[in-house]
């Protein structure tokens, strides 16, 4: 493990084998733990908000969405470079869970990201556990409905994909009622499987990640 500074937040990085192996103990504890994938434009958000910064830093596990990154944390191991980019610790996660029948709780904002997110997972991995899809349209009012029957349910992970904010404020207060071992949220930018993108696509994230790269400078500084 590294422990690192990026745009004000402390955080730390780790190999894919020492993230999995704390997987594992969390998998026997019940409660639920948090893995948290950032990428660029989460982080940026982030240093604008100390709420969201704080509750970024309390993750039990952060992982990367983006090489960018590891040479923001100025990590250089080509390992490290690999992991990332090719989505390692997922893949290696999934592989595991499907092996030894663990269930898994699909979690968005809407039934139609719920049911992509489903579906990324599923070509990832053939023979894993998905027990369901839910949704949370309506954060104050369905909350303790998504509780009860998430209990119901008692997964072993619930994968999450939707806007950090969003997970930030429903976690706040659910997490210490709910009967899963693992939460493993992503932000709504995070692609499980490498898909082709548009030009346009490829614009934005180059913009993105020049700004990512001067606003870190600055922090340096």
């Amino acid at each position: 493990m590294k422990n690192i500074n990026l745009l004000g937040m402390k955080l730390q990085d780790r190999y894919v084998r020492e993230s999995l192996m704390l997987t594992d103990r969390f998998i026997k504890k019940g409660t639920a733990h948090i893995i948290l994938y950032l990428t660029t434009a989460v982080l940026l958000e982030a240093a604008k908000n100390e709420d969201e910064k704080e509750w970024i830093e309390a993750a039990d596990v952060t992982l990367w969405g983006d090489t960018e990154i590891l040479e923001a944390a100025e990590i250089t191991a080509k390992g490290r470079y690999y992991e990332v980019k090719e989505k390692e610790f997922l893949n290696t996660f999934l592989r595991r869970m499907a092996k030894i029948h663990k269930s898994i709780l699909v979690l968005s904002d809407t039934e139609e990201h719920a049911q992509e997110l489903k579906a990324e997972l599923i070509e990832m991995q053939n023979g894993i556990t998905i027990v369901g899809t839910m949704t949370i349209q309506d954060i104050v009012g369905s909350q303790e409905k998504v509780i009860n029957e998430i209990n119901i349910i008692a997964p072993t992970v619930i994968m999450v994909r939707m806007p950090f904010p969003m997970q930030q404020k429903w976690l706040i207060n659910s997490r210490k009622y709910m009967n899963a071992g693992i939460w493993i949220g992503m932000p709504e930018d995070f692609s499980c499987i490498s898909k082709k993108e548009m030009p346009v696509e490829k614009v934005g994230k180059r913009i993105l990640n020049v700004l990512f790269s001067r606003k870190v400078n600055k922090y340096k500084k």
